[in-house]
Formats: C-alpha cells, sequence, structure tokens
C-alpha cells in the first residue's frame, strides 16, 4: 500500500520497517556456524538431555507478552525532537507537547487512499476517547510533499477531525524528520509532460510518541482500523481507565 512521490537526491536511512524494500538481518558472525534456530534447537535438546526442570526454567525467561496492541518498545529512546510550520503558518514544536500523547504519520495532501484512509481512522479513534482523553491527543500529519502550503493543509486537514494539525517545512527540515522517524518516501515520475504532476511513495506508519517525550508505539497501516485498541492502548498510555467495552 502506498501513497505516491519524488524524494530528491538525499536517501534516508530507515530506523523502522517501511513499506518497501526488505529487512535484511545482520550477517552471522564466521565463529558461530550454527545460524540461530539451529542454535536454539541445540540447546533445548541439551536442556532435554540434563532434565526438564532445565527445559522450564528456558520457557519461563521468555519475556511477557505486551500489553498493546501496536508494536511496544519497553526501553524506547526519546523522540526526536524537531520545529516545523504548521497550518495556520506558526511554528510547531514536539517539545512543547510534553503530557500528551502525538500520534504522527507522514503523507500528502494529494494521496489517493492510503492518507485520508490513515487521518479517517485517527478521527474514529479520537471519537471513542473520552472527552479528558480526547484534551491530551494531538494528530500530526506532516507532509512530504513540497506543494502542500499552510494553506493547503489547512483546507485538508481538518477536514477529518478539527482538532487535527498538518505540518510542512523546508524540504531538508521535513527529510531530517522523515528520517529521524524512520519513514521511506520519494517523488514517482510525472505521468504528463507536467514536472509537477507528481506522486508519493511513502511509507505507512503511525507512531504513538508518549506523554514522556518518547517514540513508545508503532502502528502498521493495516491495524488503524482496529479503532478500539488503539483507543485503550492510548488510555493506558495515559494512565486512564480503559474502554467500558473492552475490545
Amino acid at each position: 500500500m502506498r501513497g505516491r512521490f519524488r524524494m530528491g537526491k538525499m536517501p534516508l536511512p530507515l530506523k523502522r520497517p517501511v513499506l518497501r524494500g526488505t529487512h535484511v538481518p545482520p550477517a552471522m558472525k564466521k565463529n558461530n556456524p550454527l545460524p540461530p534456530i539451529h542454535a536454539l534447537v541445540a540447546t533445548l535438546v541439551l536442556c532435554l538431555a540434563v532434565g526438564g526442570g532445565a527445559v522450564f526454567v528456558l520457557l519461563k525467561s521468555r519475556p511477557a507478552k505486551s500489553p498493546y496492541f501496536g508494536q511496544y518498545d519497553a526501553s524506547a529512546p526519546a523522540a526526536y525532537d524537531f520545529q516545523l510550520t504548521d497550518q495556520n503558518a506558526a511554528p510547531w514544536r514536539l517539545k512543547d507537547q510534553r503530557g500528551n500523547v502525538v500520534l504522527l504519520s507522514f503523507g500528502f495532501t494529494r494521496c489517493a487512499n492510503i492518507c485520508p484512509t490513515t487521518l479517517a481512522n485517527l478521527a474514529a479513534i479520537c471519537r471513542l476517547l473520552p472527552p479528558e482523553a480526547q484534551a491530551r491527543v494531538r494528530v500530526i500529519f506532516i507532509s512530504l510533499d513540497e506543494r502542500d502550503a499552510p494553506s493547503v493543509l489547512k483546507n485538508y486537514v481538518p477536514f477529518f477531525n478539527e482538532r487535527f494539525i498538518g505540518l510542512t517545512g523546508a524540504p531538508g527540515d521535513i527529510g531530517k524528520v522523515a528520517c529521524a522517524y524512520g519513514a521511506s518516501y520519494r517523488k514517482a515520475p510525472a505521468v504528463s509532460g507536467d514536472k509537477d504532476d507528481y506522486m508519493i511513495d511513502h511509507s505507512t506508519y503511525t507512531t504513538l510518541i508518549d506523554p514522556e517525550g518518547k517514540s513508545r508505539l508503532l502502528y502498521r497501516f493495516e491495524q488503524m482500523p482496529d479503532s478500539p485498541r488503539i483507543a485503550n492502548d492510548i488510555l493506558r498510555v495515559l494512565d486512564m481507565p480503559p474502554l467500558a467495552t473492552a475490545p
């Protein structure tokens, strides 16, 4: 799934899974001839040889299942701080949002389906939250398209929810923020003779930054329609009671 674009010349290193491309695990060390799965099997066989109690200890030491629906990072680092321009042409700073939950996604206003679907899903999630939680949630849409001036964002982003905020900035600044949050994007070739008639290929993840300013959760595009579960993730992060009807 994708929107469409043209990145410029600066490649963006990816820190998180992205829409396009394949994750390549680090090469195995030469002094370890066994792949990880074989090493695990060998360990289990050895435990069985020693005794069933050893197997029990091994299984018991597995990490506990995350209580969150999104991809959870228990040791999340501080989110990359940035300043961009909002839809009212005013500066918007991430550091000013401490104490709130920030839901951050990337896209562009001419996106045919991915971006409007993501924003519509975020609006549905916010509607499930009680008023006191809604007041502490910031939904941020960062445009990857230099054609999206503040006035364009103002006519687009609040359509989904009047509280939603669209951000833009210089291409270099947008590139740094996208890179910091693992967003991959590029301009696709123009489909007509007009060089400005292009689309943008981009990744489709949504990042949840917690009230302490840490990148705590990551959601795939396919997860976004599950509004109750994401709403409960937000409430848990805000240390508020879950929805009355649990998913």
